[in-house]
């Protein structure tokens, strides 16, 4: 009789590629279609000027590990999706999303 462990599931679910560990809005964020690659996820964003100091999750370039935290360069809003925030660098080289933001 086989085991019940070695059943094939009988459907397959495309995964959606997410931080492990990532807090819920970046899984959220990341399922949205920005229509721009994404650099990375902001958490818990606080503004200074036009720059943010974040909690970064999906560091496309690879430099930062999720959940440290960064200062970004001067960004502009681009859009809003979902209850998050599509950012700009002024270069306009890079994007990020404000998943959630601190009001000091």
């Amino acid at each position: 009789m086989p085991s019940l462990l070695s059943k094939r599931p009988e459907f397959a679910v495309d995964a959606i590629p997410v931080a492990q560990g990532a807090p819920s809005e970046v899984i959220r964020a990341q399922s949205i279609d920005w229509n721009v690659p994404v650099d990375a996820f902001l958490v818990d964003a606080a503004r200074a000027g036009r720059r943010y100091a974040a909690l970064v999750y999906g560091d496309r370039s690879g430099m930062n590990q999720d959940g440290m935290t960064i200062a970004t360069p001067p960004l502009e809003y681009v859009e809003a999706k979902s209850g998050f925030k599509l950012m700009r660098s002024v270069s306009g080289e890079d994007y990020y999303v404000i998943t959630s933001e601190l009001n000091i």
